[in-house]
């Protein structure tokens, strides 16, 4: 073993004739060139390894891209917010119908969706509650975030910057809010009694399970009551909102059928076809619904 060892070695090292020829003829290689064969071998090799890791690396870069970007893109673009999917019972099961959009590319809801409402007349019970969705940094009923999301983006294209301060409202909440104001205007300068404190206040803040932001419907931009009607947000949304399906809630004038004094910060999704409506019929939603009611 040591005499061959040593003889590969000094093959190695030294000049030598190697028969590799087809006709078996000796073919002498010089020391010289067998280095640059042994180099040529080495670096093909580091080529090889080189060329496999940079498959790798580009396989690992491609996936990371798609797990970080497509995958979130495409959730966000075509998946419905979980809590649609998984609560709603109309996309839900093997049979579910396949949703029906509109020219702006939102989803058509039907009348006992979009014209539900809650008010003195139709107060809701205290354990009601839409399954909500955080859209604008609001909470609402999940069904309409999307449409929510698309009319604030066009607002943003046009200059504006829409801002909503509310949202979902709770049964147990809105009773606190109601109780507050009923205890400022009993102990207020106008210190007026019990029943004219909550007549008084109900025009203003509903009770519980009177308002309709409890349907997750409604939601408040940004603004005071008193001046909003003259500022460029309330003309855009006028001649913008109903095209995403939302009008004003408590327009100038619909006292005697909303219960509510006016307030042009509060809209309220009622779906597009509604909006158009009501808009060319100059209705409130309670107005409309009865319209709608005596056909």
């Amino acid at each position: 073993m040591r005499r061959r060892r040593q003889k590969r070695q000094f093959l190695r090292s030294t000049n030598h004739i190697l028969d590799i020829s087809p006709a078996g003829r000796n073919i002498f290689v010089s020391r010289d060139k067998q280095i640059q064969n042994h180099k040529a071998r080495r670096i093909k090799v580091w080529m090889r390894v080189v060329s496999v890791l940079a498959v790798l690396v580009s396989l690992g870069a491609a996936a990371l891209f798609v797990w970080s970007y497509l995958i979130p893109y495409f959730q966000r673009e075509f998946i419905l917010p979980p809590s649609v999917t998984e609560e709603d019972p109309l996309l839900t099961g093997s049979m579910a119908p396949l949703p029906v959009y509109d020219d702006m590319g939102l989803p058509v809801y039907d009348n006992d969706m979009c014209l539900f409402v809650i008010n003195r007349t139709t107060p809701a019970e205290e354990g009601f509650e839409p399954v909500l969705y955080t859209a604008e940094s609001v909470a609402v009923d999940a069904r309409i975030a999307d449409a929510l999301r698309q009319m604030t983006a066009a607002a943003q294209e046009d200059g504006l910057a829409l801002t909503f301060t509310e949202g979902y409202v709770s049964y147990e909440e809105q009773g606190r809010r109601f109780d507050e104001l009923v205890d400022e205007l009993m102990n207020g300068d106008e210190g007026l009694t019990a029943v004219m404190a909550k007549t008084e206040a109900a025009s203003i803040q509903p009770a519980a399970g009177q308002s309709d932001f409890q349907t997750g419907l409604c939601v408040r931009v940004s603004g005071s009551p008193e001046t909003f009607g003259d500022s460029k947000t309330y003309s855009w949304l006028r001649n913008n909102m109903g095209k995403y399906g939302f009008v004003f809630r408590y327009p100038e004038g619909k006292l005697n059928m909303t219960g509510m004094k006016p307030d042009p910060t509060v809209i309220r999704y009622v779906g597009s076809a509604n909006a158009a409506a009501m808009q060319q019929r100059s209705m409130c939603l309670e107005e409309y619904v009865a319209y709608l009611n005596s056909q």
